[in-house]
């Protein structure tokens, strides 16, 4: 990667999934050498991809890592349809750059539909990729593209419940009307504390007047149908 780097003499920076490997995203394992140049630049021939923007690169956009000039995460995924990220590359790209504070969800979003601001291509996969995103793990994204293909409605993720000064708990869903979604993934809490502690979370958010419902990893990958009808019934609840 740094003697293709070199090639570019100043011209270039690293992107794709060579910039996602250097930004710490998930599932950027491989040796793909990527590159971005300006569109003026689009003939410059390197050893690795080079794919070239109309759009601005400011500085902004860019950050060193390994003395190399790189793009930010943000600027990454806006470019991404540009090498071609398939559907997963897409996901793991936007969801762990969420999850590690790397870019704010709402501003992707916006720079995405907006189309002109800064974004090279609005490429279909990224489009669909980000409905979804905004989770913190693979099954929230999952959770979310249930709700979506069954027509209801997003919840508010990771929203914070305070009481008295402190946090009473931080949950994975909420939606109106005053119901919370609990997501117990392969890691679900097993020792005694932990499970008292996730025992006086539910306690406290039911004596707060919330309804707590529980979706295990199992029921959200093999049984979507019976998540989608058990939100029915608790959403129609609320009405």
């Amino acid at each position: 990667m740094v003697a293709g780097f070199l090639d570019l003499d100043g011209r270039g920076f690293v992107a794709g999934r060579s910039g996602s490997r250097l930004n710490g995203l998930d599932g950027f394992n491989g040796n793909d050498v990527e590159f971005i140049v300006r569109r003026e630049n689009r003939g410059v021939r390197c050893s690795g991809t080079v794919r070239s923007t109309a759009r601005p690169i400011g500085s902004d956009d860019l950050q060193t890592i390994g003395g190399m000039r790189v793009l930010r995460p943000e600027r990454l995924i806006l470019e991404s349809p540009l090498f071609g990220f398939t559907r997963d590359e897409t996901e793991n790209a936007i969801d762990s750059a969420i999850r590690q504070r790397l870019v704010s969800e709402q501003r992707l979003r916006t720079r995405v539909i907006d189309g002109h601001r800064g974004c090279s291509n609005g490429g279909r996969t990224l489009l669909d990729a980000l409905v979804d995103s905004g989770g913190e793990s693979r099954l929230e994204r999952w959770f979310l593209g249930i709700l979506r293909e069954a027509g209801l409605p997003r919840p508010t993720l990771q929203k914070t419940f305070r009481s008295d000064g402190r946090i009473v708990a931080r949950v994975d869903a909420f939606f109106p009307g005053g119901l919370v979604v609990e997501l117990a993934g392969h890691g679900t809490h097993s020792s005694r504390s932990e499970r008292q502690r996730d025992a006086q979370r539910h306690t406290e958010l039911t004596l707060s007047g919330f309804r707590v419902l529980t979706f295990t990893y199992d029921d959200v990958r093999d049984r979507p149908r019976w998540v989608v009808a058990r939100l029915r019934e608790a959403l129609n609840m609320s009405i």
